[in-house]
């Protein structure tokens, strides 16, 4: 592998699938150095603002990675991933995915984005690195079995952030939460908002919550709103939180809405319709940096060739997605093996942050991408602006021993 300049990726972006990425006679050698690997996917369901966009990514990963093959026992290899649809069903169509990839076809790596605890039973029997590329819910997903990676700072590294801007920039005394009951990522995020409020003396006048799945909100509304918090923060993912909005802005609401969803332009206006940039004002967004924000210049990059080539704004998983490849490249020659499960995963925790890759991972102790199955990642606090309709940075920090550090005001950010 080969360390690649912005100005090289951007080229990468610009072109078109090739054969070379996952065609026949791909790399030195002709279809008998290839490599495959898997990845399980929510392409359709309620999660389906997250799979096309990790694939889009993977896909100029493997390009790249593919330009120049990596080695592994002094072999040259390309790679190809194998894709799966869980339709937002980890329990059970993602479920036997799982059982097809690594019984069936048997793969040596898994990438995936949601759904931990379901595939913990298959682990069991048929263990196999499976590395996360999204699931950052809380209790953390790591603690759920051994052969689980993760790719970014879980959420009780960001949502602080939340309750130290708000408190900071806007005032916040108060604040009512609104959660999506039934969907771990919003109900763990509701626990660590009312363990942060707690931390920065910002008092909970209300927590409301409504079926995941349901239509109308408007019970959990209104007794968010009647609590008359100065803040309402939203607990879920993009595709759930953002119909809440809409109807919390309808019902009069007005004041800052919080979440940490990553919403970006295109599903603003995507979901929200012809008055998304109305309802997107006075919104703070706390999760992981976004490509587009990112002052990483390999990230940069990368987010301006994925706009070229896909035709839509990069969320932020699209970076650790984009970078599952070189991950899997750089295990695989760590480990001498590009088929044993067992040397691979042990691999995974000795590498260093691979060469190539474009999340700006923050180094571990001992230069390492994962320390206790765990990459870490700069945090970041967005705001809406209403005249360009897009977002912007608003404030980056990191998050360490159970303190905010690091914190990187914007002078304007929408200036």
């Amino acid at each position: 592998m080969r360390s690649r300049t912005a100005a090289a990726l951007l080229a990468a972006g610009s072109i078109a699938l090739s054969t070379t990425a996952c065609g026949p006679g791909s790399g030195p050698g002709g279809d008998d150095t290839k490599v495959k690997v898997g990845a399980i996917l929510s392409m359709s369901g309620v999660y389906s603002t997250l799979g096309p966009a990790e694939k889009n990514a993977m896909t100029m990963g493997v390009e790249e990675l593919n330009r120049t093959g990596f080695t592994v026992a002094g072999r040259k290899h390309t790679l190809e991933i194998g894709y799966a649809d869980d339709k937002s069903d980890p329990a059970t169509t993602g479920v036997v995915a799982l059982r097809d990839m690594t019984q069936s076809q048997k793969l040596p790596v898994i990438a995936y984005g949601l759904g931990s605890a379901t595939y913990v039973p298959q682990l069991r029997r048929k263990p196999v690195p499976m590395i996360n590329i999204l699931d950052s819910s809380y209790p953390s997903v790591l603690a759920q079995d051994p052969h689980l990676y993760l790719t970014r700072g879980g959420s009780d590294t960001y949502v602080p952030g939340c309750l130290s801007y708000t408190k900071q920039k806007l005032g916040t005394k108060s604040i009512a939460v609104i959660t999506a009951k039934g969907e771990p990522y919003g109900e763990g995020l509701t626990q660590l908002v009312q363990k942060s409020a707690q931390a920065e003396g910002v008092k909970v006048v209300a927590t409301s919550d409504y079926p995941l799945g349901s239509t109308d909100y408007g019970n959990a509304i209104n007794t968010a709103v009647a609590a008359k918090p100065d803040a309402v923060y939203l607990s879920s993912v993009t595709g759930v939180i953002l119909p809440v909005l809409k109807q919390l802005r309808q019902s009069g609401w007005t004041g800052p809405v919080l979440h940490s969803s990553g919403v970006n332009p295109d599903q603003a206006r995507a979901i929200l319709g012809n008055q998304f940039n109305t309802l997107m004002k006075d919104n703070y967004d706390c999760a992981g940096t976004l490509p587009t924000t990112s002052a990483h210049p390999a990230t940069a990059a990368f987010a301006k060739a994925y706009q070229e080539r896909w035709h839509e704004y990069p969320q932020d998983l699209t970076m650790w997605a984009y970078d599952y490849p070189f991950i899997v490249a750089a295990a695989m020659t760590e480990a001498g093996s590009t088929t044993d499960p067992v040397k691979i995963d042990r691999a995974l925790g000795a590498i260093s942050i691979p060469k190539g890759t474009v999340s700006g991972w923050l180094p571990n102790p001992g230069d390492l991408l994962f320390t206790d199955h765990g990459a870490r990642t700069t945090s970041e606090v967005t705001t809406w602006c209403p005249a360009t309709q897009t977002i912007a940075s608003a404030m980056t920090f990191d998050h360490r021993d159970g303190a905010i550090v690091d914190q990187v005001f914007a002078k304007d950010a929408c200036g």
